[in-house]
């Protein structure tokens, strides 16, 4: 490890712990969403990501919300100029739709098709380890869309998701599959890959 990625490691771990222990909650939870923030900030999406100059950059969660409280420390905040805003979504059972007595078929499609958009509309979207089963559905779903996947499931960012966390002792780290980034046409700042993990192209995979 080289001694600059070292200082930036040392530097965010930092800055995270601090704003963790400022709202008593200094865990993964905290810890974790602040991280989501320093993603929308090292990471450019492309100009039609938006529908306009002034739209929110959208966090989507997928399956069970695990950080309650702890996405207060959004509250007020801004990244690249933009307001944030969190979304949340059932799971992605939520996304196949129910056929019921008397309903017409065209109805459920197109009602199918309004999930899958708000899904696809995020800018990052972690998902839950609720959803660990049915990653391969997920990714499935906003593929070719501009979405910074993230989760926590082993290997994620080897399946499919563009950022995975994962446990370095009792340091929480990430990893990223720039293959995955790329496909969504995402670019990465170089500061935020200093502190990832790299995922070797021939170890992701972007159709799951």
């Amino acid at each position: 490890m080289s001694t600059g990625h070292t200082i930036l490691m040392v530097l965010l771990s930092f800055l995270i712990g601090a704003r963790a222990a400022e709202s008593g909650r200094p865990d993964d939870r905290e810890q974790k969403v602040q991280y989501l923030l320093n993603f929308t900030e090292y990471v450019e999406w492309p100009a039609n990501a938006f529908t306009n100059a002034k739209a929110s950059i959208v966090i989507g969660v997928i399956g069970e919300d695990p950080f309650g409280e702890a996405w207060k420390v959004l509250e007020g905040k801004k990244s690249q100029g933009r307001p944030l805003e969190v979304r949340r979504f059932k799971g992605i059972m939520e996304f196949r739709g129910q056929e019921t007595p008397g309903r017409r078929q065209d109805e459920l499609e197109a009602k199918k098709r309004a999930k899958r958009g708000e899904l696809r509309a995020c800018h990052v979207l972690y998902v839950s380890r609720s959803e660990d089963d049915f990653l391969p559905q997920v990714i499935r779903t906003v593929r070719n869309a501009h979405v910074l996947t993230v989760g926590d499931k082993p290997s994620f960012a080897r399946q499919g998701g563009v950022i995975g966390f994962f446990k370095d002792g009792s340091r929480l780290n990430f990893e990223i599959s720039l293959k995955a980034a790329k496909g969504a046409n995402l670019k990465v700042s170089s500061k935020l890959l200093a502190l990832a993990k790299p995922i070797h192209e021939e170890d992701a995979q972007t159709k799951p």
